[in-house]
């Protein structure tokens, strides 16, 4: 594997393409920069941050972690579409990133960081990671203990999330975790019961919810107005209304309701 395979198998933006293949770093510079990061990420990311064009930086070392990371991914026989797939969270993020800051660059670096260490995988539309459940639960008759492994799963931006594509997701999830009982949990905006105040019962964020039984909800989250409207307002009023999505939970917050996110598990028998 090297930069120029990864960045087009993960189809980054050419111009963020080139920005990569043009950044000057000599190699025992990157060893030192991905020693510190494996030995100790958060003073890691705590040396990077103040540095002068610090997102380019992260771009690029973390598109140099997963092209490192590729050798891992031979050892244990993961599929080359699973590793691209996994790491074309970059271009998601670095898209983000230029969206939000005008540049080509990596922000989310704490999320990302779980890619590059093989704990986390993209099989098909959704993400999943392996996680200690930090609680005990009951559910459908089933009893999840503390500290079980768990599958988190994650959503990443992009395609819609069909009813299709998310049951061929957790069938490859359960294929590809074999060791692990499958019982999945997610943490999202996406399973917030308000939902189904603003969406019809046939929509596919409401059809994904359905998945799952809801066991606690966090109305002081942000992350479902900032993932519908890409940027928080403290005033709903501003909210753009580009989508049927933006204009239902537009007047859903403008008359009062709140729009938090919520903690779900689904277990497969």
């Amino acid at each position: 594997m090297n930069i120029r395979v990864l960045c087009e198998g993960i189809k980054l933006d050419p111009a963020a393409r080139q920005q990569v293949y043009e950044f000057q770093m000599k190699e025992d510079e990157y060893l030192v920069y991905k020693q510190h990061f494996y030995f100790d990420r958060f003073s890691f990311f705590e040396s990077v941050k103040p540095s002068e064009g610090y997102r380019k930086l992260l771009l690029y070392l973390f598109v140099r972690f997963a092209v490192d990371a590729y050798e891992e991914y031979r050892i244990r026989n993961i599929e080359d579409e699973i590793y691209f797939d996994t790491f074309s969270d970059i271009q998601i993020w670095c898209t983000q990133c230029l969206r939000d800051y005008g540049e080509y660059g990596i922000e989310e670096y704490n999320w990302l960081q779980e890619h590059v260490q093989l704990r986390l995988f993209r099989l098909g539309r959704m993400q999943f990671q392996p996680y200690a459940m930090d609680r005990e639960l009951v559910v459908d008759g089933c009893t999840i203990f503390t500290n079980q492994i768990v599958l988190n799963v994650h959503i990443p931006a992009g395609d819609p999330l069909s009813v299709q594509s998310v049951e061929e997701s957790f069938q490859l999830a359960r294929a590809f975790f074999r060791g692990i009982t499958s019982v999945f949990i997610c943490h999202s905006w996406l399973l917030d019961p308000e939902l189904r105040e603003i969406l019809k019962p046939e929509s596919n964020i409401i059809q994904f919810q359905s998945q799952f039984n809801i066991y606690e909800v966090d109305k002081s989250s942000k992350e479902a107005e900032e993932r519908i409207f890409n940027k928080l307002r403290a005033n709903p009023h501003e909210y753009e209304e580009n989508t049927q999505l933006q204009r239902s939970a537009k007047a859903y917050l403008i008359a009062g309701g709140k729009l938090g996110s919520g903690y779900g598990i689904k277990v497969h028998k």
